[in-house]
């Protein structure tokens, strides 16, 4: 296949075109990676299959990202753009209502596999590069944006800017979706962007990506700094939060730590999500417990995190 794309670029053109960009993200599949890499390519191969068997338009272009799928709808301005919007909508709530029970009807899936999905979307005009007749590729603001607002919907859920038109979408549509203003890292920054999300995502209410103005109860950070060597010696570490969460179930743990793996940038920050932890009251007090630590060390060790090194766990909760 990398062949063919290298043979087709010898006559490659680019030409200007209108889509809608919809990054989907499957949360949790880092950590999800951790089992057989037998039952990782199941579970993706199924989930790819299914999206785009019956979420993603005939027309459009899509490549995977390794833990989900970048699509490109085309639509034709004055013609279809309300069609192509108002689907693109529907059909991104249908994948995020319905992923959690994407393979519960598969006999080949007898493992537990990540249940939720953050999807973001944009629209404005990309470059698409085509060869005999063949997309390779698209690029510009509308997928650059799509995927910053991916990641701003957390732990789950959709998010769109005013580029989508919400007043493209019936009043049943639009309902679903709450009006925030927030700064978008990376993109016109330090000028606030209109957003619209479902209500699974919530939106830290400071730093870089604050909502303005702030509208809810505050976005509470509680950071744990260890070693690899302290990870190594334990199987979990129970960790207390400095005041009870809104809703457990939206409880966000990162663990953050520089890399060292050959081929990234000397010592790059990077992190991954955390699934396997437990929530509770301990003496009246909030808990988390996180479990696993034996398949976090072999992980952090595989990125070439050494024993000395710091690793920081992050716990995210809205008060």
């Amino acid at each position: 296949m990398h062949r063919g794309f290298r043979s087709l670029l010898k006559n490659a053109t680019g030409s200007s075109e209108f889509v809608i960009a919809e990054n989907i993200d499957i949360r949790g599949f880092s950590s999800f990676t951790d089992l057989e890499s037998t039952q990782t390519a199941m579970f993706i191969k199924k989930v790819y299959k299914r999206l785009i068997d019956e979420y993603i338009p005939d027309d459009s272009f899509f490549k995977p990202t390794g833990d989900g799928l970048l699509v490109v709808i085309p639509y034709v301005p004055d013609k279809n753009v309300k069609k192509v919007v108002r689907t693109s909508v529907e059909k991104a709530l249908d994948i995020l209502n319905g992923f959690s029970s994407f393979c519960d009807d598969d006999p080949d899936i007898c493992f537990d596999v990540p249940k939720t999905v953050g999807i973001g979307m944009s629209r404005g005009p990309a470059c698409r590069l085509v060869s005999h007749n063949k997309t390779l590729d698209y690029s510009g603001k509308p997928l650059n944006l799509a995927s910053r607002l991916m990641d701003l919907a957390r732990p789950s859920g959709i998010v769109f800017d005013k580029s989508m038109g919400i007043r493209l979408l019936p009043g049943s549509l639009a309902k679903q979706f709450s009006k925030a203003i927030i700064n978008i890292r990376g993109i016109d920054e330090g000028r606030p962007t209109d957003i619209y999300r479902t209500k699974q995502v919530l939106i830290p209410t400071s730093g870089a990506q604050r909502l303005k103005p702030i509208r809810e109860t505050g976005w509470r950070t509680k950071i744990y700094r260890t070693t690899l060597r302290h990870i190594k010696n334990f199987s979990g570490v129970e960790y207390p939060l400095p005041s009870e969460p809104r809703d457990p179930k939206q409880i966000v743990i990162e663990l953050h730590y520089k890399s060292s793996v050959p081929g990234t940038s000397k010592n790059a920050p990077c992190h991954f999500e955390i699934t396997r932890f437990k929530y509770y009251k301990k003496g009246g007090k909030p808990k988390v417990y996180v479990a696993g630590f034996d398949g976090l060390s072999k992980k952090l060790e595989n990125y070439g995190v050494k024993n000395a090194w710091t690793v920081t766990f992050k716990i995210m909760y809205l008060e």
